[in-house]
């Protein structure tokens, strides 16, 4: 009965007390976590999970706190906190479960000319400066509908979130889900946006990074062209790429990643959890 109860600063449980009802209480490692806060209109100015910083933002009427769950993230009990501007708090502590990741074996690319200890090296380096592009939060949003998905058809995975890829004595983590598709075909916008990158990466290929607001960001790799512009406001559907190959891809298909204050979630569940 008391689930999403939440508890006053001074412990006293209370009717008029925050609440937040989570619309995902059965949680993933990968997982997007978000909450719908109810308290008598009082406006929560920061939340967290864990010691971590997660948004807080107004979604269609109401305010959410939205939390990305790492593909690594410790299994079992994990704190939410909301303050209020008020004064108040809530807190709960929520179960993370384990989700069983695929592991496959995969060679470098001959194209790439690579041992697999340098591959490792270029993703890392990369990672680095993506890193840096999507760690600039904003503090509004952009969008005042759901997430979709960025091909017209999106139901050939042939690179899973989270699988696990061994080449030789390295082991890297696939964070977004490869998408095959035939080449040119239309990359669309996963919601509305800012892009704040549209260039050619040595190891992505021409790689579209379009901000959503409060430190939510989606990036699509590998494209064959690219058809936006940084700096330029899209919306939800509005085609920015083609699918390609460039880029370390032995093959057509679209990389989306989905990132919340630099952590990449599975796609797929996020558009499914954030509607």
């Amino acid at each position: 009965m008391a689930l999403f109860l939440g508890i006053l600063s001074a412990g006293r449980v209370s009717a008029s007390a925050p609440q937040v009802v989570f619309s995902n209480p059965l949680l993933f490692q990968g997982d997007t976590l978000m909450g719908t806060i109810s308290y008598d209109n009082a406006v929560p100015i920061s939340a967290s999970f864990d010691n971590r910083d997660i948004p807080v933002l107004k979604y269609q009427g109401s305010y959410r706190i939205v939390a990305g769950i790492k593909d690594i993230e410790q299994i079992g009990y994990h704190t939410i906190s909301v303050k209020f501007a008020d004064g108040a708090t809530f807190t709960k502590k929520i179960y993370l479960r384990a989700r069983k990741f695929p592991v496959v074996d995969l060679g470098v690319p001959e194209k790439l000319g690579l041992t697999p200890t340098q591959l490792t090296q270029n993703l890392e380096v990369e990672q680095s400066n993506l890193s840096s592009i999507v760690g600039v939060k904003t503090s509004n949003i952009f969008f005042s509908r759901g997430f979709g998905l960025a091909l017209a058809k999106n139901d050939k995975i042939i690179g899973p979130y989270g699988e696990i890829r061994k080449t030789g004595n390295q082991t890297t983590r696939h964070l977004g889900i490869d998408f095959g598709s035939p080449k040119g075909s239309a990359v669309a916008a996963i919601n509305g946006g800012i892009v704040r990158e549209a260039e050619n990466d040595p190891i992505y290929g021409n790689t579209v990074i379009v901000d959503h607001g409060e430190g939510i960001f989606s990036l699509y790799m590998h494209l064959d062209t690219i058809l936006a512009k940084v700096g330029q406001a899209v919306k939800y559907g509005q085609v920015i790429g083609t699918v390609g190959e460039t880029g370390y891809a032995t093959g057509p298909h679209l990389h989306l990643s989905v990132k919340i204050n630099g952590i990449s979630v599975d796609p797929i569940r996020f558009t499914k959890i954030f509607n």
